[in-house]
């Protein structure tokens, strides 16, 4: 099972602060510490069956934490040139998504996989009610807030929902 969680903020710390807070809720204890893998991507040296990710952009952060390997985007909304469009998406699924649905997508995909992946390699698609892309046995969600748009991309089925922690709440 997976849970995501958001807050206001926007730099390193803020998500590092939503991470510690997440663990806490879920497991009870302190954070353990983070080390990463050759590839860049973190993980808990005392705890490697625990899977995390994290994201922050400007005004926003987001992670995920859970039992099942995962990765998490968030981005605030803005104008793209046309040409980071078309080097990052295809035609089809441009008929199914907007740009900053794929933009958080891919970014999931790519921290869920701790690898980069090319972008046009990556292709989402609706299917019976849910996001799905090539990767076996991956499910991914969506989660708009206002300017901002949020993806998680999971081995399993990713909650429902995200639990929204304001900043003054996180310790």
């Amino acid at each position: 099972m997976i849970e995501a969680f958001a807050s206001d903020g926007g730099g390193r710390a803020d998500a590092y602060r939503l991470l510690a807070y997440a663990y806490r809720r879920l497991y009870g204890a302190p954070l353990p510490e983070i080390v990463k893998t050759p590839e860049g991507k973190p993980f808990f040296s005392a705890r490697p069956e625990v899977y995390f990710s994290l994201s922050h952009t400007r005004g926003r952060v987001m992670v995920c934490m859970g039992d099942v390997p995962c990765g998490c985007d968030t981005q605030l909304t803005r104008p793209v040139p046309d040409s980071v469009v078309a080097r990052t998406c295809t035609p089809e699924e441009l008929a199914a998504f907007d740009f900053f649905e794929l933009w958080t997508l891919k970014e999931s995909l790519i921290k869920l996989r701790g690898r980069f992946i090319p972008y046009r390699e990556m292709v989402f698609f609706r299917a019976g009610g849910e996001i799905r892309t090539a990767s076996e046995g991956v499910l991914a969600r969506l989660y708009p807030a206002g300017a901002y748009m949020s993806a998680l991309c999971c081995e399993g089925t990713p909650p429902e929902a995200e639990i929204f922690v304001p900043a003054r709440n996180l310790i």
